[in-house]
């Protein structure tokens, strides 16, 4: 008799420690978005789930999951970054995007540097949460002796539109560049641009404004062959690879992604963190998040509370200001900017204002 109560008892007990285990749930998140922060994202998403693990797509490196537990419950949460303009349509028409198994699921945020304005979707249904400033620059190759691309410092506006307009046609000189007249090898200028899927892409677009098709040279020109046209790279990483394989070349990419490559002046003003706080560099937009605030497009209480931890995870202000960190100064706080100049966050490349009164 006290045996059969003692395993009572510890049936009991036991019954009541397996319980949360249970009643823990199952969080399946999928964000989709532009990859101007991925390298931000996947330094911050591991702060915040225990025991995060990252699966990535095996054709894809834009597409990844994460796996790990966060406030007791095990957390599948997916990232399809492959371009934060078409993420827009994607969450508005509930399109299903590839997940890093091959498998599809249905976003529930996004996190985009373009607004929806500019892929003709209103903001107006969403939550919009700013989290940072990111900031675009244009980058060349960084063979400083021995290519046309070496005394090419700045751009003009004009000029900015003619690079894209042009596709390489025009010699360096037209840029800044050695003269035509040097006719040496690979004398035109190459231009590495990103796709039309690509917030990067639209932000540029938009802060220089230009409105028409632009032909990116992507593939390493063959002398007396013309290079191959393509829509443009589907990431920041690719122009930049590209951008370092083609002498006479200008690329455009999120500041996260020019590293170890010469940055070129705008309009004769150079990117760094206190130029676009002060309103004088003018190539950023605003990185938001977006999601639905309620019915059956948002997302769930256990999925509002992953973004929200990212969000406050990516605007952490000890974080941003680590010097020791690789993202500090690929980047701008939010709150800085937002302290000394405002553009309307639903038109790409509006006017700067000040915010100081």
């Amino acid at each position: 008799m006290k045996n059969h109560l003692k395993n009572i008892i510890l049936t009991g007990v036991a019954g009541a420690l397996l319980a949360p285990a249970l009643n823990a749930a199952t969080v399946n998140l999928v964000e989709v978005g532009g990859n101007a922060s991925i390298k931000l994202v996947q330094n911050r998403v591991p702060t915040i789930l225990t025991g995060a693990t990252l699966t990535t797509n095996p054709t894809n490196s834009l597409i990844f999951r994460y796996t790990g537990t966060y406030a007791g419950n095990s957390v599948i949460w997916d990232f399809n970054l492959t371009g934060g303009a078409v993420a827009i349509n994607d969450i508005a028409n509930q399109n299903p995007v590839t997940l890093a198994d091959n498998s599809t699921g249905i976003p529930k945020y996004i996190a985009t540097v373009t607004a929806p304005e500019t892929v003709g979707v209103d903001s107006t249904p969403f939550q919009q949460d700013f989290t940072l400033v990111a900031p675009l620059v244009y980058v060349k190759n960084p063979n400083a002796t021995g290519n046309s691309v070496a005394g090419i410092t700045n751009l003009t506006q004009r000029q900015a539109i003619l690079l894209e307009q042009s596709g390489g046609t025009l010699p360096t000189a037209f840029f800044g560049g050695n003269p035509a007249s040097n006719n040496i090898p690979g004398d035109a200028l190459y231009f590495v641009g990103r796709n039309g899927s690509a917030a990067v892409r639209q932000v540029f677009d938009a802060n220089i404004y230009f409105s028409g098709s632009a032909q990116n040279f992507t593939t390493n020109p063959v002398v007396g062959q013309p290079p191959v046209l393509w829509d443009g790279a589907g990431s920041g990483t690719e122009v930049a690879n590209i951008v370092k394989l083609i002498p006479n070349s200008i690329g455009t990419v999120a500041v996260q992604d020019a590293t170890g490559l010469p940055q070129l002046s705008y309009e004769g003003v150079a990117f760094s963190t206190t130029n676009v706080i002060n309103g004088s560099y003018p190539i950023w937009g605003y990185e938001r998040y977006l999601y639905y605030p309620s019915g059956s497009k948002a997302p769930s209480a256990n999925q509002l509370a992953l973004i929200q931890a990212l969000e406050t995870a990516v605007e952490d202000p000890t974080f941003q200001a680590d010097t020791t960190k690789p993202f500090y100064g690929k980047f701008v706080s939010y709150a800085a900017v937002n302290a000394s100049v405002y553009r309307d966050p639903t038109v790409d490349g509006s006017l700067i204002l000040s915010n100081v009164y």
